[in-house]
């Protein structure tokens, strides 16, 4: 698949910050939002809480290799790989209704992930 460089950038990006992690019991289910700025992250994002903790990440309707952990109220974002974030990060889920948010409990990262997964509200679209 050929991606738009725009588009491909913002893969990297989301990417190279991480995956994985936990969060509550009860999640299941998509959660979609959309960033407008950066530009460098602009795109319709949608995490995919799975079962036994998994998830993943599709950019714009297009599935990506980014994954995540969840346990409890915990996502986690792996890091490693090429333009991606060296390190894992941690963050705090809050689910109220159909809307989720994510918050920092741990990220070195400044791109890709820390533009994408924190600071927006995430609303069940699945």
């Amino acid at each position: 698949m050929t991606l738009a460089p725009a588009v491909a950038l913002s893969v990297m990006l989301l990417a190279g910050c991480g995956s994985g992690g936990a969060a509550t019991t009860t999640i299941s289910g998509a959660y979609g939002t959309t960033i407008t700025t950066p530009l460098s992250a602009a795109g319709t994002y949608t995490l995919y809480f799975l079962k036994k903790g998994m998830g993943n990440v599709a950019l714009n309707g297009q599935p990506t290799d980014h994954t995540f952990t969840f346990k409890g109220s915990t996502l986690t974002s792996p890091g490693g790989g090429p333009n991606v974030c060296p390190t894992a990060g941690t963050y705090r889920i809050h689910l109220a209704g159909k809307h989720l948010t994510l918050t920092v409990i741990h990220d070195p990262c400044t791109i890709g992930r820390a533009l994408i997964l924190p600071g927006h509200t995430w609303t069940k679209v699945g």
